[in-house]
């Protein structure tokens, strides 16, 4: 299982950066998690787009899907030229309604199904599975098992215990890691701070931690190094890179 990061900064891209996106393969399995401004672009770097077999949507904010509507009108391109012959599977929560029926507001381009905390897919040797995390609108963390090793991701979140029993021994957690402590304003923040990121990876047992959801102006060693206070096996997520989990 490799994960690619398509893009790593949240809620808007820093200069030549890109927001939310990452490419999960096992084998000949491939998953888009996330897909924001300046993803579809990256992506292809990868893989064309219609060799996707799905696209999960942690959740519906512009910094998480924006490019889907990009997405969208090539793919209708494709289908009148006749390059593509089928919908891409799209899986989000149904929440905000009004942006989840904008996904589903062209019929045959996308597949698209909502997601909740029961929902189970597979594709593969792929094995997903979704715990609800807390964040101003409905938002998943993401968990990929290929019978050997288990990926998790946070998707967008505020500190909640949910994370770290979902994540409970993990090879590998990707966690958003949206603040500094010195900005931390208050419970109601829709973010983890670094140094939190590191106390759940630590709590649940993970092996290794990747920060990601970067704002754009911050030093991101001042990330890695709030974070590594508590605990140590923790790195960045590059724009680009790909990491074996």
């Amino acid at each position: 299982m490799k994960l690619a990061v398509l893009g790593n900064n949240g809620p808007f891209p820093g200069p030549g950066g890109a927001c939310s996106g990452y490419l999960l393969t096992e084998g000949d399995t491939k998953v888009l998690i996330d897909c924001g401004n300046g993803v579809l672009s990256n992506l292809q770097k990868f893989v064309k787009f219609e060799e996707l077999d799905a696209i999960v949507l942690t959740h519906l904010h512009s910094d998480h899907v924006s490019d889907m509507m990009v997405l969208r009108y090539a793919v209708q391109i494709k289908m009148n030229r006749k390059q593509i012959q089928k919908p891409i599977k799209v899986y989000a929560p149904a929440e905000p309604a009004e942006e989840y029926n904008r996904l589903a507001a062209t019929p045959g381009v996308f597949d698209i199904s909502p997601v909740t905390e029961s929902t189970a897919l597979e594709f593969g040797k792929l094995k997903l599975a979704f715990a609800e995390m807390k964040h101003p609108v409905k938002c998943y963390a993401v968990s990929a098992y290929n019978g050997e090793r288990r990926f998790v991701f946070s998707g967008d979140t505020s500190w909640n215990e949910n994370i770290i029993a979902f994540s409970r021994g993990a090879d590998v957690v990707m966690l958003d890691a949206g603040l500094l402590s010195k900005d931390k304003t208050g419970e109601n923040v829709p973010h983890l701070t670094a140094a939190e990121c590191g106390i759940a990876a630590r709590e649940s047992g993970a092996k290794k931690l990747i920060l990601t959801h970067f704002w754009p102006e911050y030093d991101l060693n001042d990330l890695l190094s709030e974070a590594k206070q508590n605990f140590h096996n923790t790195i960045l997520a590059e724009i680009l890179k790909t990491y074996d989990i």
